[in-house]
């Protein structure tokens, strides 16, 4: 049961022929977040787990912020009905951010984003970049200790919906779609 929406590709220094993949899949029995390795040269990808929580209702995209952690936007509050309807239609702030930590608890990092989207981190992950799609608008968050997001500025734009963001690795420059 593989759906995969948004992912990213994590690589330290510490193994560096190593490679963490982590998947938004959206499962017939709800969203998740599936995690792979893979060692550079082999010819497969292998699972390591797929996180499940009641807090990844509705996962659009995730970031890694280690082989095992990692933040991942949940772009709506209600999955159906009025709620929905008046949600996506009235741009409602009502999405989030959720942090898996090495504990293997997920928490809400950061809530009252309208339709929170991309997601990203600067090259020394020191800084978490969230698009919101309904706002529009690029946020910009440090991470706290214990997963929590403090926001560290935010920019809005007029005639430009930000969608999935990347950060270049050689600059730290934002890429925006």
């Amino acid at each position: 049961d593989f759906r995969v929406h948004g992912f990213d590709i994590y690589w330290d220094n510490l193994d560096p022929t190593e490679l963490t993949f982590m998947f938004v899949n959206h499962q017939r029995k709800g969203g998740a977040i599936s995690i792979f390795k893979h060692r550079l040269g082999a010819g497969y990808i292998e699972h390591v787990k797929t996180v499940k929580s009641p807090l990844l209702f509705s996962p659009n995209d995730v970031v890694a912020t280690s082989r095992s952690t990692f933040y991942a936007t949940n772009d709506l509050q209600h999955k159906s009905g009025i709620l929905h309807k008046i949600e996506v239609l009235l741009g409602m702030p009502w999405g989030h951010i959720v942090y898996y930590g090495p504990e293997g608890i997920t928490s809400k990092a950061y809530s009252g984003i309208a339709y929170p989207n991309g997601i990203a981190r600067s090259p020394n992950g020191a800084l978490i970049y969230v698009s919101a799609s309904s706002e529009p608008s690029i946020y910009a968050f440090r991470p706290e200790y214990d997963g929590a997001l403090q926001l560290a500025g935010k920019t809005t734009f007029r005639g430009f919906v930000p969608d999935n963001i990347s950060v270049d690795a050689a600059t730290g420059e934002l890429l925006v779609s």
